[in-house]
């Protein structure tokens, strides 16, 4: 991917438009090996999180144009992998709903962890804020952009995976 964003001159912000690229230029059998490989990490971090709520945490992070598209991402990933849903936050003002035309580019950051314990929560010093609860969503505006979806797991073995 690094040679590809290279060769292609790293559009966008960061590469993102190169990473689009390079995603869509793959093979159908390379396309399907990397889902292959996200189902594999996936069914890991499922057992890991069976037998210790504290691990396995997968997260996604959806970079969109609009909110129905990040929205329509979320739910396909989340129903695909079998990932527990919990609440959206941020599309609205102290109760007030945002009107979806009016958040423009989005950045969803989805969430299989959480669960803090209260001695957690006390240390941390940040109370009920510091709660996310499994499956848990934040949806921001989001001035980038790369358009995609960020899937990354934690696993037992503390390798980093993006």
């Amino acid at each position: 991917q690094q040679q590809f964003i290279q060769s292609d001159g790293n559009q966008g912000m960061g590469g993102g438009l190169s990473a689009l690229h390079h995603i869509q230029s793959l093979q159908p059998t390379t396309r399907t090996s990397l889902q292959q490989a996200i189902t594999t990490l996936t069914n890991q971090a499922h057992s890991e999180r069976a037998t210790d709520s504290s691990k396995g945490r997968i997260m996604l992070g959806i970079c969109a144009s609009n909110a129905p598209e990040a929205l329509g991402g979320l739910k396909s990933w989340v129903a695909q992998l079998a990932l527990p849903r919990g609440m959206l936050h941020g599309m609205d003002v102290d109760g007030v709903p945002i009107p979806v035309e009016e958040l423009g580019s989005v950045y969803v950051k989805y969430s299989t962890g959480g669960a803090m314990t209260f001695r957690e929560m006390r240390k941390s010093k940040r109370g009920f804020d510091a709660l996310w609860r499994p499956g848990d969503a934040l949806l921001e505006m989001y001035d980038g952009d790369f358009r995609g979806v960020y899937f990354s797991v934690e696993l037992w073995d503390g390798v980093f995976r993006q």
